[in-house]
């Protein structure tokens, strides 16, 4: 999730479980600590493939995090005399702050590694929610605002956050019960049989959603609604490059790619250079990850350092003639 929901749900948490001790720098200090594991964003990993690969690991392990949770709160209650009066439930609200930071991440389509550093399995991404979903981000903003505004009342302006926080978290329940039909829907439309599939919500809501569906020479792409009564729409099948091209000698960080997308990729080919692609983010043929990892001279292959290939237009370009295209596709279904 972006990192201002983050700390939005930092400060809620916080307010929820410790404002009642602590008041409004409850929600100041809440929403700081739940910042911190995106602090690994900033970490340098030698390439590009490897800066995307281990973020959201060690900073995002509730392993970790639980280590980290008692230094963190010894620290700042040298410098802030309630929480040092509250020292055990201000552990507790520290520790939620952090992996709720997490949880919340692993509902999203990237992938948060909350075991590392143990590798059970590729990173969580249950992807139930879009990574920027603004009505979640508004339910929990209001509820802190309430928190603010009702100050003089502590005792009514940590019910009303509760209850945004409640409200919020529902939505997110509704998200991952939308992620469970749509699945459903997925496994009985022939166009995706036999396929292993992923779903996950469209920008900024979860009503409408993009299925994915792979083979070792195909991946298919389709749209489906959940509030109209039509099938997954807009279905299209692409050629996909399971293994990588003769002559490639795929590296440790190729080999860390195809883990972390848990096996959504695809290698391409076109004049002079080879790239591999993380097909789950993005909609074909805009993908928001992909990079050049060799060049190609005839049938001599030569990798070079991974870089990230530019995406064909800016974002918001993309974002825009996606939702055109669900709106052509949904106008005529039955309501």
């Amino acid at each position: 999730m972006d990192s201002v929901t983050q700390f939005l749900l930092g400060a809620s948490v916080s307010g929820a479980v410790i404002g009642p001790k602590m008041g409004i720098r409850a929600l100041l200090i809440g929403g700081i600590v739940a910042t911190l594991p995106d602090l690994d964003a900033f970490v340098p990993m030698g390439n590009a493939i490897d800066t995307m690969t281990h973020h959201r690991g060690a900073t995002h392990s509730v392993l970790m995090q639980t280590l980290a949770a008692p230094v963190i709160a010894f620290a700042v209650s040298r410098f802030v005399a309630d929480a040092r009066a509250n020292g055990k439930l201000f552990l507790l609200t520290v520790w939620l702050c952090l992996v709720t930071h997490s949880l919340l991440d692993s509902l999203t389509t990237y992938g948060t590694q909350i075991l590392w550093p143990l590798e059970i399995g590729p990173p969580a991404a249950y992807a139930s929610v879009f990574i920027i979903d603004p009505l979640y981000s508004v339910l929990v903003l209001v509820g802190l605002v309430l928190f603010l505004v009702w100050r003089r009342q502590p005792a009514r302006a940590v019910r009303g956050n509760r209850l945004l926080l409640l409200a919020a978290t529902i939505y997110l329940g509704l998200g991952m019960v939308g992620h469970g039909v749509v699945m459903a829907r997925a496994k009985a439309d022939p166009a995706f049989a036999g396929l292993s599939l992923q779903v996950q919500p469209t920008p900024f809501n979860i009503v409408v959603w993009q299925v994915l569906g792979i083979a070792d020479d195909r991946y298919v792409v389709g749209l489906t609604n959940l509030t109209h009564a039509c099938p997954i729409s807009a279905v299209s099948s692409h050629p996909r490059l399971a293994k990588s091209p003769a002559g490639l000698s795929r590296t440790p960080s190729v080999q860390r790619f195809e883990w972390f997308t848990d096996g959504f990729y695809s290698y391409q080919e076109r004049p002079g250079m080879i790239a591999v692609t993380d097909l789950r983010m993005g909609f074909h043929p805009n993908f928001v990850f992909s990079f050049d990892i060799a060049e190609r001279d005839g049938d001599k292959v030569m990798p070079i350092e991974p870089r990230r290939v530019a995406l064909s237009a800016p974002r918001t370009e993309l974002i825009k003639n996606l939702f055109a295209e669900i709106d052509r596709t949904f106008r005529s279904c039955p309501a």
